[in-house]
């Protein structure tokens, strides 16, 4: 059995931020199995809500875009979520400081760890979930990224890649070390 680091591993490694980015695109013919498979894979800590409209800043999907979206966002947002979609209000609002949404919009699939995240169990499970369907049978990865910025931060491409091996490669890296030898001088 492989071991995966978290999908953010590079960003905070680089204390860069302050919200972390995964989105991925699929074969144009899985749109409707990767909303099935994340819809089936346990997803702890978060709560789904199906949304048909146009979402300016949705995780996935192109902004300001009408299509059908489902988002799983983290239990402690999302009734702000909720109470923002019933008003029909093209954004996606948070309660919040922090807060992490997984989405699915046809055939895009995103994440958005706002200032890094719900910690605890959530980031497994959203790593997890997306080893699951990069290794899926029924599923081809066509790109994915790894971003960071937002809130005036410009953003930081840390990672692309056009296929499934490649992401699962990237998740199994090891941090570069120092070139350096850090030495302790004693009076």
């Amino acid at each position: 059995m492989s071991t995966f680091q978290d999908w953010f591993w590079e960003i905070k490694e680089c204390v860069q931020g302050p919200h972390y980015y995964f989105s991925a695109t699929f074969a144009p013919s899985d749109a409707e199995r990767l909303a099935a498979l994340v819809c089936q894979h346990p997803l702890s800590g978060f709560k789904r809500c199906h949304f048909v409209g146009k979402l300016i800043n949705a995780p996935c999907g192109n902004s300001n875009t009408p299509g059908s979206y489902d988002l799983y966002v983290d239990q402690s947002n999302y009734a702000e979520v909720m109470s923002g979609i019933q008003r029909d209000e093209p954004i996606v609002t948070v309660a919040h400081y922090v807060w992490q949404i997984i989405g699915v919009c046809n055939r895009n699939f995103g994440i958005e760890s706002g200032y890094g995240g719900i910690t605890g169990t959530d980031k497994q499970t959203d790593t997890s979930l997306i080893v699951a369907l990069a290794q899926s049978p029924e599923l081809t990865l066509v790109d994915w990224r790894v971003v960071s910025g937002g809130d005036g931060y410009a953003s930081v491409f840390f990672r692309t890649g056009t296929s499934a091996t490649e992401f699962l490669a990237y998740l199994q890296m090891q941090p570069e070390k120092p070139d350096f030898v850090q030495t302790l001088r004693l009076p």
